[in-house]
């Protein structure tokens, strides 16, 4: 029990540093968008991109959560990680929408017109539907009339979309992620990413 307590610790341990290190890009990798900004608007455009990677974070977090590896399943359990995974979701659904709501209000909530320069914010838009739809289905399965089988092969294929959607809508819609260290980990991020989804596919 002392041991599964203290393996418990340093893996929340890990996850939260690896959160809280993803959360001071921003700061560190400031995108053009920011330097024109002051008081209020500036500190609302950067804590809606804070949002925006945290959320990130936890859809990545998912996939660790359902991932079957043997050492999480001992510790906590199939049932209490799959509780985890659906507060996950809606947690990171949340976070979601606030992250947009920021980002205009840093802006007066003028909308950006329907243009084709805005297409990674479209992407955006598309990715949280998505989202909404698969945590919303996740949550009422049984009262949509959803048998298991069916949920979970929708689960399944749904899933890669989202990921996609998401390091599209990253990599783009901001200069942060253009170059440099935050580049490099976005691309370590997708590559893991890529990597788990084949592992749970295979099994």
């Amino acid at each position: 029990m002392q041991k599964n307590g203290f393996l418990k610790f340093i893996i929340v341990l890990i996850l939260l540093a690896i959160l809280g290190v993803a959360c001071t890009i921003p700061f560190y990798f400031e995108s053009p968008s920011i330097y024109y900004k002051t008081g209020i608007d500036k500190i609302m455009l950067r804590t809606g991109k804070i949002l925006g990677i945290f959320a990130a974070m936890l859809i990545f977090f998912q996939l660790i959560l359902i991932g079957r590896f043997s050492t999480l399943d001992k510790i906590w359990g199939l049932k209490k990680l799959f509780q985890y995974h659906k507060i996950n979701g809606l947690t990171l659904l949340i976070i979601a929408l606030i992250h947009p709501v920021l980002i205009l209000g840093a802006d007066h909530f003028v909308l950006f017109p329907f243009k084709i320069k805005y297409w990674p914010e479209f992407i955006g838009i598309l990715l949280f539907i998505f989202l909404t739809l698969f945590v919303g289905v996740s949550h009422w399965q049984k009262k949509l009339g959803i048998d298991y089988k069916t949920w979970r092969i929708l689960h399944k294929r749904i899933a890669p979309g989202i990921f996609f959607l998401m390091f599209v809508h990253i990599f783009n819609v901001s200069r942060t992620f253009e170059s440099g260290i935050a580049f490099y980990a976005l691309v370590a991020g997708a590559v893991i990413v890529i990597f788990l989804l084949t592992r749970k596919y295979l099994k």
